[in-house]
């Protein structure tokens, strides 16, 4: 779609100016921060020199800033009709004596908007209660991150974002990123604060340069920064994946991603060897859901902790004789390390403190009994300290425990937690300027920390799918990891009656908004976990972890984790599962065929409506997921078209869980809107939504929450013999209900089916497809 180009100009005082037609303008200049503390501003750099213009499918222009210590390159790039702007500082010493720089300010400046006009109808998807206030866009830093979604803006607080940040006003169908496109050196930021006139922004994107020594001559390139706007968020967040992905290249040898089960969540820390194989044992006496891996989580190694990477008592045979088990019933085996860490009481330390990141003559500590990090009550006494993964001999140690894990042990798949403790602390939070980074000698925490994750790969193999957890979400990109865990935990094991920890509901939710949030990553950088399927009504015999979601509370997170189009790995013992939540996990399997994006994403609360488009062999139509976040009942409605109905169609609707039918509506005008019926506290319903046609067609099924996706790989109407032919995909065995919608002028024929027509009332037919072995199913009228 062609973009709005934005135009550029220098201003008399050095700074530039990017505008955006008469829509949004972005004034900036920089600042330089020297590790003494003193500031360079602009101002401060008397000569100065246009370079030449270069032109070819963009326009590269280049301004350079000069003093007697420095000289500030300021490289800036406008691609023809893309709608956006790249910028970098390149910065070199002039003088004599080396420079140590601690920051660069790639942006200072302010950002300024069209007057806000008046909106004939803010009833639409997007409309929220909080009429003209701001909203931002808040990613985090890393994939557990706890509180991460939308904020309001306050005027006059300065608000602190990761990476980027969309900032985006309800009255304006317009949206304004900002922030940075290349995340591969150091750990960008973005600061905005709202003027108290609400005018602008005063906005600011940095590089903490980690006090870099520049010797005479020598020079450093920043981030890219990078100015975007756009009409539609979901547009504009996959024009900056364009972008964030020319930069960090990320790549993957698997095409889809995996599914499986995973030990965590029901036996946290207390697996056995005997646990994982009875568990295997019952996903073979549960065909439906065929998933590829199993996944042994953390518990199995010794209990003198993190860097003991060798099997515990609980594990008699070792790993290597459990991978060959696991592998020997048709899975492929997968195991937990956090591999950049080391308990203060393991081994490891005691026989390698060389191997440890020293600060002020004390080991670096990652995560300290008092930190935010949750983790297995003994494990709590123990601090776990960082390894110098700049050191070559820890790197040589990550190369032999990955690779005797994958190559000699045989596993398939690696899960490595807690990454980002080897990059900032858990001494606070990491996502505002007071963040305790960790430094490593000769290099940035950002490349030191991608250069132990390309060892890691190495070590692996491209074939071993990795995971990564607890990891930072843009400088994890590249060919390391293949997936990134988008949420926190959705389950959390109490060990303390005082202990304080959100609910069970309240984790769904907070997961959810982080999944919401987070949803355009998906697959550009790796595909997205949303954590571990976990639909049990019941506590873990023995553990006390709280998590006792209502079969309603349990959907919401099954439909969650459908929704993300990421990995889909369930949790919960099968011998145990409540006999009605059997389907939740049969629905989700395969994964749906890609992310859903949240129609109202920047509901400050959590996106109610979630809609996945749907196009497979000529066939069209939407998974609609509805939330209900709140106490009381509700009643939502929306319009047609902002699903992407055209005028003149006629929609017909089906909801997995109710087994209802949404009323056959039609768009007629532009406000026609779709209403439905009421959706209980606590709760969501899946609609699939299709365009009526005038001969019978599939509006439903019950086996799977895309409704025909999974099941089918064909459906055709035969005018001549007038049947309804749905071709079953040959990989798919679960057999089950199916809906047909039959318009007026055939209810009245005679129907015959090799399915069992259970019900042939209105406009609905129910067949049951369950004893059905043919590749078709079919239903004729004569």
């Amino acid at each position: 779609m062609e973009q709005t180009i934005i135009r550029h100009q220098a201003l008399p005082d050095g700074r530039i100016r990017l505008e955006r037609a008469a829509e949004a303008t972005l004034d900036f200049g920089f600042r330089i921060v020297r590790g003494d503390g003193h500031v360079w501003d602009i101002s401060d750099f008397p000569e100065r020199q246009t370079l030449p213009l270069r032109r070819g499918q963009e326009e590269r222009y280049g301004y350079v800033y000069r003093n007697d210590a420095l000289q500030v390159t300021l490289e800036l790039i406008l691609p023809e009709d893309k709608g956006y702007a790249e910028w970098r500082l390149r910065l070199r010493n002039e003088g004599d004596d080396p420079l140590v720089l601690s920051a660069a300010h790639l942006c200072e400046g302010q950002l300024r908007c069209a007057a806000t006009r008046a909106i004939e109808d803010e009833s639409g998807i997007g409309a929220t209660a909080a009429g003209r206030d701001w909203l931002a866009l808040n990613v985090g830093l890393q994939s557990t991150d706890m509180h991460i979604g939308i904020e309001a803006v306050e005027p006059g607080h300065n608000h602190y974002f990761d990476g980027f940040t969309v900032l985006h006003e309800p009255t304006l169908n317009q949206h304004l990123l900002i922030g940075c496109s290349s995340h591969a050196t150091y750990f960008p930021h973005v600061l905005a604060r709202q003027d108290a006139n609400n005018e602008g922004f005063d906005v600011c994107v940095a590089n903490q340069l980690e006090n870099l020594v520049l010797r005479s001559g020598e020079t450093a390139d920043t981030e890219w920064a990078i100015f975007m706007t756009d009409h539609g968020h979901d547009r504009l967040l996959s024009r900056y994946m364009d972008r964030v992905c020319a930069a960090m290249k990320p790549a993957s040898a698997f095409r889809e991603p995996v599914t499986g089960w995973i030990s965590w969540y029901y036996y946290y820390g207390t697996v056995t060897e005997q646990a994982v194989m009875d568990n295997v044992q019952a996903l073979l006496e549960f065909p439906d859901i065929q998933p590829e891996y199993v996944v042994v989580d953390a518990g199995w190694f010794l209990e003198t902790g993190f860097g003991d990477w060798e099997a515990n008592g609980k594990f008699p045979h070792g790993m290597e004789w459990l991978a060959a088990r696991i592998a020997e019933a048709g899975f492929k085996p997968g195991l937990w390390f956090s591999p950049l860490l080391a308990d203060a009481g393991s081994q490891l330390v005691n026989e390698h403190p060389d191997w440890l990141l020293w600060r002020d003559g004390q080991p670096v500590a990652g995560m300290n009994p008092n930190g935010s990090d949750v983790l297995e009550l003994h494990e709590k006494s123990n601090i776990k300290y960082a390894l110098d993964i700049t050191n070559p001999e820890v790197l040589q140690y990550l190369h032999r425990l990955i690779h005797r894990a994958v190559h000699e042990w045989g596993y398939r798949y690696i899960k490595l937690d807690f990454l980002v403790r080897a990059l900032f602390t858990d001494k606070g939070t990491h996502s505002n300027l007071e963040r305790d980074q960790v430094y490593y000698p000769g290099t940035t925490t950002a490349q030191a920390y991608r250069n132990a994750m390309r060892v890691i790969r190495e070590a692996a193999g491209d074939q071993c799918f990795i995971l990564g957890c607890a990891a930072p979400l843009f400088a994890s990109l590249g060919p390391y990891i293949d997936a990134n865990r988008m949420t926190p935990d959705i389950t959390r094991r109490t060990y303390t009656a005082l202990q304080e920890r959100p609910g069970y509901w309240e984790l769904v939710k907070i997961c959810a908004q982080a999944m919401a949030a987070r949803y355009f990553l998906h697959p550009r950088a790796g595909f997205n976990d949303p954590d571990a399927l976990v639909v049990r009504g019941h506590e873990p015999e023995g553990i006390v972890d709280d998590y006792t979601p209502t079969l309603d509370e349990a959907r919401v997170w099954a439909g969650v984790v459908a929704l993300s189009g990421g990995l889909l790995f369930y949790n919960d013992k099968l011998s145990e599962l409540e006999e009605e939540r059997r389907p939740l996990i049969t629905q989700l399997f395969p994964v749906g065929p890609g992310a859903a994006v949240p129609l109202d994403y920047f509901n400050p609360d959590i996106p109610r409506f979630w809609k996945l488009s749907i196009e497979d062999n000529g066939r069209r139509w939407i998974v609609l997921g509805v939330f209900n976040w709140s106490d009381a009942p509700d009643a939502p409605s929306l319009p047609l078209q902002e699903l992407g109905f055209r005028q003149g169609e006629q929609v017909i609707g089906w909801s997995l869980w109710d087994r209802q039918e949404t009323a056959l509506l039609s768009v007629k005008t532009a406000d026609a809107r779709l209403s439905l019926h009421e959706i209980k506290p606590h709760s969501m319903q899946l609609f699939a939504l299709r365009v009526a046609a005038e001969h019978p067609h599939l509006a439903g099924t019950d086996m799977h929450f895309t409704q025909g996706w999974a099941e089918f790989g064909d459906e055709r109407w035969d005018a001549a013999e007038r049947r309804l032919i749905l071709q079953w995909r040959p990989d798919y065995t679960k057999r089950g209900t199916v809906y047909v919608h039959i318009p007026e002028s055939y209810r009245r024929a005679v129907k015959s089916s090799n399915a069992v027509i259970a019900d042939d009332g209105g406009d609905i037919v129910v067949l049951h497809g369950s004893g059905c072995t043919e590749p078709l199913l079919w239903i004729a009228f004569e």
